[in-house]
């Protein structure tokens, strides 16, 4: 019996908003000129920017700011690394502020999350964001009193879809793989839930990934909404 629902959160809980590729593009654009950097198609698409196209699988997609710095080590390896980290955090500060992307749920967000406790379960959000991304996300989405775990980048070094992000979250609560379904948008959620042995693994479509790119999914839903309606098919 499943009691704990790991949601991702960009694409799964959050709205895709465009202002993120914004941030992305100009990120690539002002580093390429501060390092002086001759291969720009080449780091974006070592990034997951192809053909004008976000790659749900890509570092931009679904990775972490720390993913981005370890391709911009590799194409200025001249430089101080620890100085271009520095530099490179500093940046993705200062777009947040000068763009102020906007916190836009998925449509039923509340009211789905509310009827997931109504039931009992347990709810977790799982991210490659940091623990300040997803704090912030909690108290602008107004759902503080409905998330009973975060599980983030920045807690234990681990990312997804390594299953060793999940370790202390199990010791903590006392939970089993078998006792889990994780929810999410990218090929890199479904990995996890596959890594990790979780007793249901959800796509769904609300994000960057599309059937195909979710094509390892137990259940495909359009969004988190159906994936409620259908509790009857993934909690057998």
């Amino acid at each position: 019996m499943i009691k704990w629902l790991l949601f991702d959160k960009d694409g799964t809980l959050l709205e895709f908003d465009e202002t993120w590729s914004e941030i992305s593009l100009v990120m690539i654009d002002r580093f390429v000129e501060k390092y002086h950097i001759d291969h720009k198609q080449s780091l974006q698409e070592e990034l997951g920017y192809v053909n004008d196209r976000f790659l749900s699988s890509g570092i931009l997609a679904s990775g972490t700011l720390s993913d981005i710095i370890n391709v911009f080590t590799k194409y200025a390896q001249e430089n101080d690394k620890q100085e271009l980290e520095k530099w490179t955090v500093q940046l993705s500060k200062d777009l947040i502020s000068e763009y102020e992307p906007e916190t836009i749920v998925i449509e039923g967000l509340m009211d789905t999350l509310k009827a997931f406790k109504d039931k009992q379960y347990n709810i977790a959000i799982i991210t490659s964001d940091d623990i300040d991304g997803t704090e912030r996300f909690i108290k602008d989405a107004g759902v503080e009193h409905l998330i009973d775990e975060k599980i983030t980048a920045s807690i234990n070094g681990y990312q997804k879809p390594n299953p060793k992000m999940v370790e202390d979250f199990y010791k903590k609560w006392d939970v089993s793989p078998n006792e889990i379904a994780i929810i999410g948008d990218t090929p890199t959620d479904i990995q996890m839930g596959k890594n990790a042995h979780f007793r249901a693994v959800v796509g769904v479509l609300s994000g960057t990934g599309n059937k195909e790119d979710l094509a390892d999914a137990d259940y495909i839903y359009q969004d988190i909404n159906e994936f409620y309606k259908q509790e009857a098919e993934w909690n057998k």
